[in-house]
């Protein structure tokens, strides 16, 4: 699939459809994750991660059942990020093989390949500043119709 990936139905709706696009009525809707409990398989430091960032995800609603596997992915890239950039802290970024001649630190590759691992999901999950720029969320007395005045106004027909 090339170009950018299609907005989820729910970003549209809060975003306001700027495109005026049909919106997909047939589009899943997973329920939220309630089990913050890491998957079995992630290295326990990975789930020190998952401990530490599920709790804030779920809360800002960004978590549902079909997202654990992603989520897990996030929080072991995380976790090896923070490894690694440990490990490069200590040791030159900058190494000499036996022959002389200095290359960059395996170390230090493996960790930029982390954070832009660890990047990319993020920004699945609106976890970036970036990425929640482009969420655009109603005042809350747009929500539950506490604005009257506002509703009326935007449903005028709009003057060409």
């Amino acid at each position: 699939m090339q170009g950018r990936p299609p907005t989820p139905t729910a970003l549209k709706v809060v975003g306001g459809n700027p495109g005026h696009r049909p919106l997909n009525k047939q589009e899943p809707d997973p329920m939220k994750l309630k089990d913050l409990t890491p998957p079995a398989w992630l290295p326990e430091d990975a789930q020190a991660v998952w401990s530490e960032l599920a709790p804030v995800y779920e809360r800002a609603g960004l978590l549902t059942e079909v997202d654990v596997e992603q989520f897990a992915q996030l929080c072991y890239a995380a976790w090896q990020f923070r490894v690694t950039a440990d490990k490069v802290a200590k040791h030159p970024v900058n190494v000499s093989s036996t022959t002389g001649n200095e290359f960059m630190n395996p170390l230090a590759s493996y960790q930029s390949m982390m954070a832009s691992m660890a990047n990319k999901l993020a920004v699945q999950f609106g976890g970036t500043p970036a990425a929640r720029s482009r969420i655009a969320i109603q005042p809350q007395g747009d929500l539950f119709g506490g604005d009257p005045l506002g509703q009326f106004l935007r449903s005028a027909p709009k003057s060409a």
